[in-house]
């Protein structure tokens, strides 16, 4: 039997990205070998007309994160905010993220959804193992806001130029 990750891993990998996410301790730790630690990357927004969101900001950036063998991991990572305009709760908000090279094109694309809903990447609802219910997602509530962020590590990407955010689905 495959043994998943532990779910204790991904945890620490989200704390650290909501410590990221705190303007006030925004400071990139250990950051010296990399040169644009901090300094923002261009994005851009593709219009999610008719999925009851709207994006109302978004930023990426370089950064680091101590990792578990005691070195640090560089990784770019997009934070920003998703607004529910719907007249209805949202069960989650789904996001594509991607790097756009240096000809507008997509050199690798990954999706997650907001904050309250990012345990729907689990493995194991992904493959239909639990369900929506088992995940105890929390809704997003009709003119509710909600943040979102995503981590590309450096050493699993190509070069970029940009990035760019679309709203593939809200349910």
């Amino acid at each position: 039997m495959r043994r998943h990750q532990p779910k204790s891993f991904l945890g620490l990998l989200l704390l650290l990205c909501g410590v990221l996410l705190q303007s006030d301790l925004a400071v990139t730790p250990d950051t010296p070998d990399i040169p644009d630690a901090g300094k923002p990357v261009p994005g851009s927004l593709v219009p999610a007309d008719g999925l009851g969101v709207r994006v109302l900001s978004h930023k990426g950036e370089w950064s680091s994160f101590f990792s578990m063998s005691g070195g640090s991991e560089e990784i770019f990572l997009i934070t920003g905010q998703v607004e529910n305009t719907s007249d209805k709760p949202l069960t989650a908000v789904k996001l594509q993220f991607e790097l756009l090279g240096d000809d507008n094109v997509a050199v690798l694309r990954d999706y997650g959804y907001n904050r309250k809903a990012e345990a729907l990447r689990d493995e194991e609802y992904e493959s239909g193992k639990k369900s929506l219910a088992d995940m105890e997602v929390e809704s997003l509530a009709a003119g509710a806001q909600d943040e979102f962020r995503f981590i590309f590590f450096k050493k699993d990407i190509p070069e970029f130029q940009s990035y760019r955010i679309r709203v593939l689905e809200s349910r």
